[in-house]
Formats: C-alpha cells, sequence, structure tokens
C-alpha cells in the first residue's frame, strides 16, 4: 500500500532508529570510559531524550504496519458497516486527541524557545531541540491517522488493517 507520506515515515523511522542506537552508544562508552575513572558529561540527560525521541518518532511507522498494540474486543466482532462505522469513530477521535497534543506539544516547544529554557544537567541544553523530536513525532502520527480516515471514508481499508493482513497471510507452497 502507497502513501505519498511513505518518504516521511520512512524519515521517522530512520530517526527512530538512530535515537536507539544513539542511546546504546551512549550507555556503552559511558560504561567504558568509568572504567577509565572519567564519564560523558549528562548521558543521563542525552539518554533519557533520545528515549523520547526513539518513542515518539517511532509512533507513525509502527502504526502504519499494525504493529501498536489494539484492543479490538468490540470492533473485531462487528462487520460491514458497522465495523467502519466504528473504525471510523476510533479513528476520528483518535485525530481530535493527536490534533490537540500536537497543538499543545508544539505551543510547549515554541514556549521553550522563546523564553530560551535549558537544561539542568552539566551541560545547557536548549530544551526545544529535544522537545522538538516529540512534537515531530506526534505531528506525524496525526498525519498517518488523517491519511487512514480518509481513506475509510473513500471504501479502502486503513493502512493498520491492510499492513497487518498482509503480514499475517502465511505463504502458500505450489506442488
Amino acid at each position: 500500500m502507497r502513501s505519498i507520506f511513505d518518504p516521511l515515515y520512512r524519515l521517522t523511522a530512520l530517526m527512530a532508529v538512530l535515537a536507539l542506537v544513539s542511546i546504546a552508544v551512549i550507555i556503552l562508552a559511558d560504561v567504558t570510559l568509568r572504567q577509565f575513572g572519567s564519564q560523558i558529561k549528562s548521558s543521563d540527560d542525552f539518554a533519557g531524550y533520545a528515549l523520547v525521541a526513539t518513542c515518539m518518532l517511532g509512533l507513525a511507522p509502527t502504526y502504519r504496519r499494525g504493529e501498536h498494540i489494539r484492543v479490538g474486543l468490540l470492533v473485531e466482532r462487528l462487520t460491514g458497516k458497522a465495523r467502519r462505522l466504528v473504525e471510523g469513530l476510533c479513528l476520528g477521535f483518535g485525530v481530535l486527541a493527536l490534533g490537540w497534543a500536537s497543538w499543545w506539544t508544539g505551543r510547549f516547544v515554541y514556549d521553550s524557545w522563546r523564553f530560551n529554557d535549558v537544561s539542568q544537567g552539566l551541560l545547557t541544553i536548549p530544551l526545544w531541540m529535544p522537545q522538538f523530536f516529540m512534537f515531530f513525532g506526534i505531528f506525524v502520527m496525526l498525519i498517518a491517522v488523517c491519511e487512514d480516515l480518509l481513506r475509510l471514508a473513500t471504501g479502502r481499508a486503513p493502512s493498520y488493517l491492510a499492513n497487518a493482513a498482509a503480514a499475517t497471510e502465511l505463504p502458500t507452497f505450489e506442488r
């Protein structure tokens, strides 16, 4: 299933992977340096920032693959128009919740930039920089859910259903 936003989703997935790798590099470097009586200043701060970036930037790509945990006790028992209606209501609520979260997270990042808010660790980091990844991840997730709501409204399957169904199909073997 193709989307015009696929490059954006791949970018956020790559950024999440890089943030996750940076956590491992920071921790390994810090452990190694401690063996020699040294350390990386604010390594726990940087690892925490990378953890938030990993989680937030990975939202949309994971959602699109149908790999988020979904509680489908009700939805999966429905069929036809009832299923489409409930899926649409869930996606609509998701758009509202993510729109709200994007707005306020964006304001939070802007206020941190405007007031020159900095971290309180050994190294002073402008907080808008790590906070931006949180905003960007939520905003890209909003785009993904809006896209699926539009797909559902036009009679197509949302990405999370189409990709999850494709991933669970067993291969067929010809004789």
